[in-house]
């Protein structure tokens, strides 16, 4: 059954002002009549998916390849961004796939 809806769509760091150039306004309301993995929506929304490290999807941190319904809150993360809760917030474990995936320099 599809569902038709919209998605409340956010960016952090320099993908936040990139979106809020693009649309005029943050958050960007996106409309969406079935499922959209992370991947798919950068695409569609002009973000290169090497600019993405995780998507959030209504608070929770997952990989790019995660499938958003429509009703969802999404926002994308740069690779890099800094703070401690890297780890406790599962970006490591959720995208070691991820090219975009932080690297420390070295290892």
């Amino acid at each position: 059954m599809e569902e038709k809806g919209s998605i409340e769509v956010r960016g952090f760091l320099q993908l936040n002002s990139r979106l809020k150039k693009k649309f005029g306004t943050m958050p960007v309301i996106y409309e969406l009549d079935a499922e959209i993995t992370g991947e798919e929506l950068a695409e569609k929304l002009d973000i290169d998916i090497e600019e993405v490290e995780v998507i959030f999807v209504n608070g929770f941190v997952e990989s790019v390849d995660f499938a958003i319904k429509p009703g969802d809150r999404v926002a994308f993360l740069p690779p890099g961004c800094p703070g401690p809760y890297r780890i406790a917030l599962g970006f490591y474990d959720k995208n070691q796939n991820n090219p975009a995936n932080f690297k420390i320099k070295g290892r």
